[in-house]
This record gives structure tokens, sequence and C-alpha cells, in this order.
């Protein structure tokens, strides 16, 4: 064989071989590629869900701490509206005290207004007594008078 055949079949042969081998490490690589996206994405999903339970962990925690607040916000209007209610209960009861004082103080008054207006009474019917027997004494004085003049 002359010696530019052989080249050409040589260099026929590097080509294929060329285009074999590249085909075969792209082959190669191409799954090696898609073998660390897969693990790549593995991880990613991986840290996706450390992120979403670090973040559900979080999330838990200020809401547990809102409810905790709002639960001593609401145990300390409670006792305040406690304390409020037994004030007011003293002062209703001191006013119900009071209030009885003086109703019992009305009754009292009125008893004695009852009294008042029966010695008046009383007084009344005495001065017309007293005016009555003044008016018989004048009566009598006027009748001795004329029974001594009278000889």
């Amino acid at each position: 064989m002359e010696t530019g055949v052989i080249v050409a079949l040589v260099a026929a042969a590097g080509t294929v071989g060329a285009g074999v081998t590249g085909t075969v490490v792209a082959h190669l690589l191409g799954r090696r590629l898609r073998a660390a996206q897969a693990a790549q994405s593995t991880a990613q999903t991986e840290q996706i869900k450390t992120q979403t339970a670090l973040l559900r962990q979080d999330i838990y925690q200020q809401l547990t701490d809102d409810l905790r607040q709002e639960l001593a916000r609401v145990k300390a209007d409670l006792e305040t509206t406690r304390e409020s209610l037994r004030i007011t209960s003293s002062e209703e009861e001191r006013l119900r005290g009071r209030v009885l004082e003086l109703e019992s103080r009305v009754a009292e008054l009125a008893t004695v207004r009852d009294e008042r207006d029966r010695l008046r009474i009383d007084l009344a019917a005495r001065e017309a007594t007293i005016s009555e027997l003044q008016r018989q004494v004048a009566d009598l004085k006027v009748q001795l008078a004329v029974s001594t003049s009278t000889p």
C-alpha cells in the first residue's frame, strides 16, 4: 500500500476513533453530569427541608411567645378586673350599709315627726282647754262680782 493511502486510512481511523471516543466520553460525562445534578438536587431538597423545618420551628416559637405574652396580658387584665370587682363589691357593701343606716334614720325621723304632730294636737287641745277654763274663770269672776255688788 501506498503511504498516502496508509496515512489516509490511519487518519480516517483516527477520525472515526476520535468520533467514537468523543461519543463515549460525552456519554460517560453526560451520565456523570446527570448523577452530579441528581446529587445536587437531592442536596438542595434536603437543604430546603432543613430550612423549612427551621422556619417551622421559628414560626412555632414566635407563635408560642406571642400566645404566652397574650396570656400574660389577659391574666393581668383579669386580675385587674377582679380587683376592680372586689373594690366595687366592697364599695357596694359599704353603700348598702349606709342605705340601711339612712333608712333606719328616716324611720326614726318619721316616728319623731308623728310624735311631734301628736304632741302638737295634744298641745292644741290643752290650749283649747286652758282657753275654755280661762273663759269659765272670767265668767265666774263676773258672776262673783255681780253677786257681791248686789245687796
